[in-house]
């Protein structure tokens, strides 16, 4: 995957993620927050059996049992991002509540990237933080 593509692909994300969000946070209102959340994995998993069934790659899902257990747990990770999600919304709205996840995303994905090596944190990172937590706390005014 070329540059280009990738960085088409991570603002359709975005976009996905507010949209998402949004409903989520309805349906959680009318149903409740674990419903709305059970919906969403329910329906995501009948998406990518779809998707892995059409492309032939179904097969490939048998994988998963020999890989390491702490490599498992990212759906609960997505459950409790989609769960927790639903209860700020309500609360503080799409663009408040994405803003600080995203914030913390980045804040962490960056702690990660510093503790196994793939980044060093200079004075460019460092101020970079420093502007997103200061343009954070603009929207979330």
């Amino acid at each position: 995957m070329c540059m280009a593509q990738a960085v088409i692909w991570a603002i359709i994300a975005g976009v996905f993620t507010a949209l998402e969000s949004s409903i989520n946070s309805q349906l959680g209102r009318q149903l409740s927050p674990s419903i709305a959340t059970l919906h969403n994995l329910a329906t995501g998993t009948v998406l990518m059996l779809t998707v892995s069934a059409v492309r032939g790659s179904l097969t490939r899902y048998l994988k998963v049992f020999s890989v390491s257990p702490i490599w498992l747990i990212g759906g609960l990770f997505g459950a409790m991002i989609i769960y927790l999600s639903s209860r700020a919304i309500p609360v503080l709205g799409v663009s408040k509540t994405l803003t600080l996840i995203l914030s913390a995303q980045i804040l962490a994905g960056m702690a990660i990237d510093a503790c196994f090596g793939s980044m060093t944190l200079d004075g460019y990172k460092i101020c970079g933080v420093v502007f997103l937590l200061l343009g954070a706390n603009l929207i979330i005014r």
